[in-house]
């Protein structure tokens, strides 16, 4: 068992165009890494971009990129310069030789190991709502059906990571997914708004007490609007990180390019199994025929 110090990045208002946004990303991640020293680091959910989903507009497809594009290779580099396992964010485009394919995407990078792997957002909402409007589906279930799987990526240091991406937080069968393959810290990146503040960190305690782990979830903060958006998003951060009793061990408020940094020590996993094993008293059997009609 060990120790590891974590971090996430919360990544403020798009800065009006891709190298203006990745010259804060990348200063405010150099801040972080030269004075906390973690061993990883998460950003918030398409890092690289304005939250455009807000929207119907063909022209944000511009701003997809394929995995071996700029973002994924600039955090690859700051992985390997600082020596850092690092959770990057991307709207991720696939093309193969039937068709172009969209994705709410994370991947692992490891200084040692390049890219490790990648998450695809598996649940993806279409909200209409007075504080809160998202049409992802659009963008992404529309073009490839977003995710398939809930894998576990075990970095070179042994620490076991899951993501999950801002909605599928609020699908308990998503945790359930992860916390049964043995995990230790499940990372969700968010760029939430809106009514989704309600119950927000609330809802991470109890996923993080029920699956016995540590939550690390990394929202955007800040104002932003887009061309053709009535009002302005207000992004309230409020990242944190979570313990496996699902106590807080730090939490942030809404500033943008801050950032939430703590140690987690995997014995705690353990203690809480030993409290209550969540997993251990699962009855699958009779879950079946209700899952399954």
């Amino acid at each position: 068992m060990r120790k590891y110090k974590i971090a996430g990045i919360q990544v403020g208002a798009y800065a009006g165009n891709y190298e203006k946004n990745w010259t804060k990303i990348y200063q405010t991640t150099e801040e972080v890494i030269l004075k906390e020293r973690p061993e990883v680091v998460a950003y918030s959910e398409l890092m690289h971009v304005p939250y455009f989903a807000s929207l119907k507009d063909d022209h944000f497809f511009s701003f997809a990129e394929e995995m071996n594009g700029h973002t994924v290779r600039k955090v690859s580099d700051i992985a390997v310069t600082f020596g850092v396992y690092i959770v990057g964010t991307l709207f991720e485009k696939e093309v193969t030789s039937q068709d172009v394919n969209y994705f709410n995407t994370a991947f692992i990078c490891s200084p040692i190991s390049g890219v490790i792997g990648k998450y695809r957002k598996v649940h993806l909402p279409c909200v209409n709502n007075t504080s809160l409007t998202t049409n992802e589906k659009y963008y992404f279930e529309k073009h490839g059906g977003g995710g398939k799987e809930f894998p576990v990526f075990t970095l070179d240091n042994g620490l076991k990571v899951g993501i999950l991406i801002c909605f599928d937080r609020s699908f308990p069968e998503a945790w359930r997914a992860l916390s049964i393959q043995g995990v230790d810290l499940i990372i969700v990146p968010t760029a939430t708004y809106g009514f989704r503040k309600d119950l927000f960190i609330q809802e991470l305690q109890v996923r993080a007490m029920e699956n016995n782990v540590f939550v690390l979830c990394v929202n955007k903060a800040g104002k932003e609007k887009l061309k053709g958006e009535t009002k302005e998003r207000h992004h309230f951060g409020s990242s944190c990180m979570i313990n496996p009793f699902g106590e807080i061990i730090q939490c942030s408020n809404d500033e943008e390019w801050s950032s939430v940094v703590g140690v987690i020590d995997l014995k705690e996993n353990n203690i809480s199994r030993q409290r209550v094993d969540w997993n251990k008293e699962r009855k699958p059997g009779v879950y079946h025929p209700y899952l399954h009609p």
